[in-house]
C-alpha cells in the first residue's frame, strides 16, 4: 500500500513541478444569487473585444472674428464706436476764398404819417392880457388864473413866429401866481399858458423841436422880474440843436436877524 501511494503521489509532484497557470478556486453564494432574482444564473456575455481608439482628427483653424463682432454670433455686430464714425464720415470740403458776402436788398422806406398839428388855443376877446415887445423878444400877459389869449395877444405872438433868423429857437417859460403852501396848481396853470403859446408858434410853421418849453409856476425867483401871470418868449439866434439859454436867478431878499 506505502508502494502505491508513493507511486500515485510522484505524478503529482511531476505535474507541480511543471510551469502551469495557477488556478484559482471560485466559491459561489448561492442565498446571493437568490436576491438577484432570475435570470442572474446565466453566464455573461463576454465582453466583445476592444477596438482600437480612432486617430484624433485635426481641428480646422478657429474663424477670425471682426474686430466689431458681437459675443453672441458671427452675424451680431457691435454698434460702431465714434471714431469709427468720425472715420467713415467724408471729410468736409474747405474753399480756397471765403464765400462772397450777401447781398441785401434796400430797405423798404415807408412814408410816415406826419403828427396831426396841436389844437389851436382858445382866443377869447374878453380875456384879459397885453403883449410887450422887447427887442426880439416877447412877453404875454395873462388874466389871474386864466390861460385864454385875446386877439391882441395871439396876433402879436403869431407876428414874432415870421421869418425867424435861420436856425433859431424859441424859449417858451410860463409862470402863474400861487400860494407856497400849493405850488402844484400854479405849476399846472403856468403849463396850460405855455402850450398856448406853443400851439401858435407851430401852426405859424416853427417846428416843435426848436420851441423849449418850460413851466416854472410861483416858484421861481425870476418872478419878480415882471407880473405873475406871464410868458416870456425869447427868439434864440443859433443852430437848432443849441439849447436855450437859462436865465439867471434874482438874488433872494435879505433877511434881518432875529432880536
Amino acid at each position: 500500500m506505502r508502494r502505491l501511494s508513493f507511486l500515485a503521489a510522484i505524478p503529482l509532484a511531476v505535474a507541480a513541478s511543471l510551469p502551469w497557470p495557477a488556478l484559482a478556486q471560485v466559491t459561489l453564494d448561492q442565498r446571493a444569487l437568490d436576491k438577484l432574482g432570475p435570470g442572474t444564473d446565466q453566464p455573461a456575455t463576454p465582453a466583445p473585444h476592444a477596438r482600437p481608439a480612432p486617430a484624433p482628427r485635426a481641428r480646422p483653424p478657429a474663424p477670425r472674428l471682426d474686430a466689431h463682432a458681437h459675443p453672441n454670433g458671427p452675424h451680431q455686430k457691435l454698434p460702431p464706436t465714434p471714431s469709427d464714425i468720425a472715420a467713415q464720415a467724408p471729410m468736409p470740403v474747405v474753399p480756397f476764398a471765403p464765400p462772397p458776402p450777401p447781398v441785401l436788398p434796400p430797405p423798404i422806406v415807408v412814408p410816415t404819417r406826419p403828427q396831426p398839428p396841436p389844437a389851436p388855443p382858445a382866443v377869447t376877446a374878453a380875456a384879459d392880457g397885453v403883449a410887450e415887445r422887447h427887442g426880439a423878444d416877447l412877453r404875454v400877459t395873462f388874466g389871474t388864473g386864466s390861460a385864454d389869449l385875446n386877439p391882441l395877444t395871439d396876433a402879436a405872438v403869431r407876428a414874432i413866429a415870421q421869418h425867424p433868423p435861420p436856425g433859431s429857437t424859441f424859449s417858451v417859460t410860463a409862470y402863474a401866481a400861487g400860494t407856497p403852501d400849493d405850488p402844484s396848481t400854479a405849476r399846472r396853470l403856468s403849463l396850460s399858458r405855455a402850450l398856448a403859446v406853443r400851439s401858435i408858434l407851430i401852426t405859424s410853421g416853427i417846428a416843435s423841436p426848436r420851441i423849449y418849453v418850460r413851466a416854472l409856476g410861483a416858484a421861481a425867483p425870476t418872478i419878480a422880474d415882471g407880473p405873475p401871470d406871464r410868458v416870456d418868449i425869447e427868439l434864440v439866434p443859433g443852430s437848432p440843436g443849441s439849447q436855450p439859454p437859462t436865465p439867471s436867478p434874482a438874488p433872494a431878499p435879505s433877511q434881518k436877524a432875529a432880536p
